[in-house]
């Protein structure tokens, strides 16, 4: 279901998307900004200028890639504010994420991973966690990065290789 041609943003399709987009938003802003609470208040926004806005979307891709591209640009710009510092990540923000990606917080395995998806350089972060967490093709991942097909693939290849490299070569990413 998308806004379609008449650009309609009745109750049922803001539920709709809000159903529908709301974790995978959250997740891929927690990999921007790595905090749970920026997160979700960028993701708030991003649903805010859906509203706002009332874009007119061709397909349920379009639909999806314009709410990934708000939500990347959203985060950026956040990562650029002046006021904005880098911040470790603290436990309460590792068991928030580690609860949105669908383990849980006592889950030493899926911390360790977490904690080295998170220390990854932020190209390498994104596409894994838009690929991994989010289940995105390369060819999405590239439209809400505006990026090619096949600098999405050789980012995940790269970012792939960084986690063995920090977990070890037992480190299976299937």
């Amino acid at each position: 279901m998308y806004s379609g041609s008449n650009g309609t943003f009745d109750d049922e399709y803001i539920r709709y998307v809000l159903d529908t987009y709301s974790v995978t938003i959250i997740r891929l802003c927690f990999s921007y900004v790595r905090n749970i609470h920026d997160a979700e208040d960028i993701a708030q926004d991003v649903f805010c200028g859906l509203i706002t806005h009332r874009p007119v979307f061709e397909s349920s891709e379009h639909e999806k890639a314009w709410l990934l591209r708000t939500a990347v640009n959203k985060c950026k710009n956040h990562l650029k504010s002046s006021w904005v510092s880098r911040t470790v990540l603290s436990d309460d923000d590792l068991s928030a994420a580690t609860q949105q990606t669908g383990g849980s917080p006592e889950d030493d395995n899926g911390r360790e991973l977490l904690e080295a998806v998170m220390s990854l350089p932020e190209k390498y972060r994104t596409v894994i966690h838009l690929y991994y967490y989010n289940g995105l093709s390369l060819a999405e991942i590239a439209a809400a990065k505006h990026i090619s097909t096949a600098t999405a693939g050789t980012q995940l290849a790269r970012g792939r290789e960084l986690l063995r490299k920090k977990l070890g070569e037992d480190f299976r990413y299937d």
